[in-house]
């Protein structure tokens, strides 16, 4: 199936190469927004990760060693 002249645009280089770079912004406040949702969507995971690293830093006066 090959496409009629009526379905055939011509742009620019410049208009393309923008045209990609607005599709790259969009794609990553989506991408942005579905990991922002999932994170508010289970809050407990965060929580429990961010306890855990904490829990296992050196307290004040320790060495990184002990």
């Amino acid at each position: 199936m090959s496409p009629e002249a009526s379905d055939t645009v011509t742009i620019s280089r410049a208009e393309l190469d923008a045209l990609k770079a607005e599709l790259r912004r969009l794609r990553r406040i989506v991408g942005r927004d579905t990991a922002k949702a999932r994170i508010l969507a289970d809050p407990g995971a965060a929580t429990e990760r961010r306890c855990s690293l904490v829990s296992s830093l050196p307290r004040r006066g320790e060495s990184l060693s002990e």
